[in-house]
């Protein structure tokens, strides 16, 4: 045991620490999110209605079996008083099963925070392992730091609304070494920082860019440092990131590495010095077009240009279906697809079908056709089913009759419903950071002469009156060129959806059959602003599971379509399993209303449930020359 003077000398070097540290008395440390062991995504500002927040540095090699028996019983005791406890394992193991399998052997029920990059352990001022922080989600202060046996009296001295000063005591883990702190003492804006923003913010924050400001100098990036270091640390920028610790490999992922988290961190942290005249930045060209496939293919062979849309300032506005003459007098194959938005500020989305020259099928011919295929009695039941709702003039409730029709026969597919043919092209559509379609090389589909485009769009008002002008590029094979493959895909789309107002975590799951061997290209998500997270899992015919893509803080503002970096092959009778969740609560600060049960819907306010996926099958007789 250490000596009283020992004691109170080691307090006071710690005291004095604190006063260069980020989390000293006083001082808000600021907003953070981490990705938990389970894959959970945890963003401590959305536990706002939580009295205090506890997190306590752990490492599966940490033998301090009694305190973590105490942390446990105070977690039992406070969460019944809104208090919410983390572990934390500060870049000490990134291997989330051995954290998984340490929780289970020493019977511990706690999310563990995986701070790989150790940013977050840093800002909090964590020193050792065993060390414990009261931190308070409203004003993201920290009111406590130090040993795990002072801290009952903090938290109930903080429930009691007289915390006071900040209080620490001694503790003796593990020390947690931070080399990343030394090593980036003297980076460099011209080779260590200007880099990294030309490669994953500056093709939007730029003049012209979708973003609402330009990182074009070291001005720029100064001023906006503070926003920088909060947007990182909070994983709000760059946007559409996955969890890239699990699952395949996404061509297209957005997510900055641990090192440049670090760097660009400490470069704020240290002040953000410029180190030379030299400005990277300020040199950055962009190509003069609007089509962002042109450095790739080149520029479109056909440009169609959407008539002008009015957009009054205000109002909710129905969907828009809008038929395209695309002029076609032979008939041409289409390897890729565009869409460059005019107005991006009110165009929320565009759903692009193809349609042949003699007229698209019908879906409600369609529909009654496959229920026919039913078994009679099984048949019959949803033929009532749907003329009821016709009859008693509840049309919304088609769809629900159809999300029961799938989950119960998962065989049909919505694709099925919506018809369409094997040959016809993959066309591009429009959200937020997804506006291309682009087949592998070889493969494509065929605009037959006299074929159009149907436009489902659909608009949000800004407060402004505004026309929109948007355009769509088309880029053919060479005349005379037949690809030899079709791509292909699916849709897993759940009508029945119900949840209750202020569900924190309702969730969903929706599956989609795999009838034919076939090679996967990419999966998107889907829901509108109560969306939370949707994973992908990959269910083989023999029953074993495989986890392809997890998108832990689905964001609605950003519609990506998350490209495999290599095609996966996939069985026929394996399934995709789709599974999600929603944050109907007053937490999500995206929510309109928590207040209300929220059903299906076609306008952002209501909710859909889908899993878009590309593919194509190996089999590739089914299509014509």
């Amino acid at each position: 045991m250490l000596s009283k003077k020992l004691t109170c000398a080691f307090s006071l070097l710690t005291c004095l620490s604190l006063l260069a540290n980020t989390g000293q008395s006083g001082e808000r440390v600021g907003d953070f999110a981490l990705i938990d062991h389970t894959g959970a995504f945890q963003h401590m500002s959305w536990y706002n209605d939580q009295n205090a927040i506890v997190i306590v540095a752990h490492t599966p090699s940490d033998n301090e079996t009694k305190t973590l028996s105490k942390l446990q019983k105070l977690k039992n005791e406070f969460s019944k008083q809104n208090v919410t406890f983390f572990l934390i394992n500060p870049g000490l193991e990134t291997d989330r099963s051995r954290v998984t399998a340490d929780l289970e052997r020493r019977k511990l029920d706690f999310d563990v925070l995986m701070d790989d990059a150790q940013l977050v352990s840093e800002m909090l001022g964590l020193t050792r392992i065993g060390e414990a922080v009261v931190y308070d989600p409203t004003s993201f202060e920290i009111t406590y730091r130090g040993s795990v046996d002072s801290l009952e009296s903090s938290v109930e001295r903080l429930l009691d609304g007289a915390a006071g000063d900040f209080v620490t005591t001694t503790i003796l883990g593990e020390t947690i070494n931070y080399d990343a702190v030394d090593a980036h003492k003297n980076l460099s804006y011209t080779t260590d920082i200007a880099p990294i923003i030309a490669d994953n913010c500056a093709t939007c924050h730029r003049d012209g860019g979708i973003a609402p400001f330009a990182m074009d100098s070291n001005l720029a990036v100064r001023g906006w440092s503070p926003m920088i270091r909060e947007v990182v640390l909070t994983k709000r920028m760059p946007p559409g990131q996955i969890d890239n610790k699990v699952g395949h490999k996404i061509k297209n992922e957005m997510n900055l590495s641990d090192s440049e988290m670090q760097k660009l961190v400490h470069w704020i942290n240290n002040g953000s010095q410029v180190d030379s005249e030299i400005d990277p930045l300020a040199n950055l060209t962009w190509p003069e077009t609007k089509w962002s496939l042109a450095g790739q293919i080149g520029e479109p062979d056909l440009i169609v240009k959407v008539p002008p849309q009015a957009i009054p300032a205000t109002g909710v506005l129905d969907y828009r279906d809008i038929p395209l003459d695309l002029g076609l007098t032979e008939d041409r194959w289409v390897r890729a697809s565009e869409v460059a938005p005019d107005k991006k500020e009110v165009l929320h989305h565009i759903i692009t079908t193809v349609v042949p020259p003699e007229g698209r099928p019908d879906p409600q011919q369609m529909l009654m056709g496959l229920i026919d295929s039913l078994p009679e009695e099984k048949g019959n039941a949803v033929r009532a089913e749907i003329f009821a709702a016709v009859a008693g003039g509840n049309q919304g409730a088609i769809g629900n009759i159809i999300g029961k029709l799938l989950k119960e026969n998962p065989s049909i597919g919505i694709g099925q419903i919506l018809g369409g043919s094997n040959d016809l092209p993959q066309f591009a559509g429009y959200a937020p950071g997804n506006a291309v379609s682009l087949a592998p090389e070889g493969a494509g589909g065929l605009l037959r002469a006299g074929s159009s485009l149907s436009l489902q769009m659909h608009y949000t008002t800004s407060g402004k009156e505004v026309s929109d002008e948007t355009e769509i590029g088309i880029y053919f094979y060479p005349e005379g060129y037949v690809p030899k493959e079709r791509m292909a895909g699916g849709v897993g789309n759940d009508f029945d959806i119900s949840i209750p107002a202020f569900a924190k975590d309702h969730q969903m799951e929706v599956i989609t059959p795999i009838t034919e061997d076939t090679d996967l290209y990419s999966l998107m998500p889907h829901m509108h602003f109560r969306g939370k997270r949707m994973k992908f899992m990959l269910e083989y015919p023999d029953g074993r599971d495989e986890l392809l893509l997890s998108v832990p803080d689905y964001d609605f503002n950003w519609q990506l379509v998350h490209e495999l970096e290599e095609p996966l092959r996939v069985p026929a009778g394996s399934q995709i399993r789709a599974i999600g969740s929603f944050d109907n609560s007053a937490q999500n600060a995206a929510n309109p209303d928590p207040s209300i049960d929220i059903s299906w819907g076609e306008q952002s306010f209501e909710e859909m449930f889908m899993g878009f996926y590309s593919w194509k099958n190996l089999d590739q007789s089914g299509g014509d020359d």
